[in-house]
């Protein structure tokens, strides 16, 4: 945690491209991958959305709906794509990334990368049920 990128921005007091932030939550505007490329990111080091607290939800949430909105207004998209990946930064993000009217779709790149890399499946409708009644359970357990 002590090299933790988002970390180390929040324990500094500095954080750059500041859009809005909570209690629990904080936006950035970067522009990393695409124009209006924002990240939401939850102050406490955490490195998975299974990891948040009830009560930070609706912080959390909140935070990505105004952005999501404040995006679709200014670039007149008809919605936000929102991702959490974590791979290569482990604290919990979210990517909210316009879907721009004259760029492709971020589904079709996402889900063929996918099929590129690992074949797609396709699972028997017994594989289907099985897992299914399998998370069924598992969320029976919580």
């Amino acid at each position: 945690m002590n090299d933790c990128y988002f970390c180390n921005m929040i324990k500094k007091d500095r954080i750059d491209n500041l859009i809005i932030e909570n209690d629990y939550a904080f936006a950035t505007g970067e522009n990393y991958f695409r124009e209006g490329h924002c990240t939401v990111v939850v102050k406490k080091h955490i490195e998975s959305i299974s990891d948040i607290e009830s009560d930070g939800y609706f912080s959390v949430f909140d935070l990505i709906k105004k952005v999501s909105k404040a995006l679709e207004k200014k670039y007149e998209c008809e919605k936000t794509y929102l991702l959490s990946i974590g791979d290569e930064v482990n604290h919990l993000h979210f990517h909210l990334i316009p879907k721009h009217k004259d760029k492709s779709s971020m589904g079709v790149y996402c889900f063929q990368k996918l099929v590129e890399t690992e074949g797609k499946p396709e699972p028997s409708d017994s594989e289907k049920s099985l897992l299914v009644n399998q998370l069924k359970g598992y969320i029976q357990e919580l």
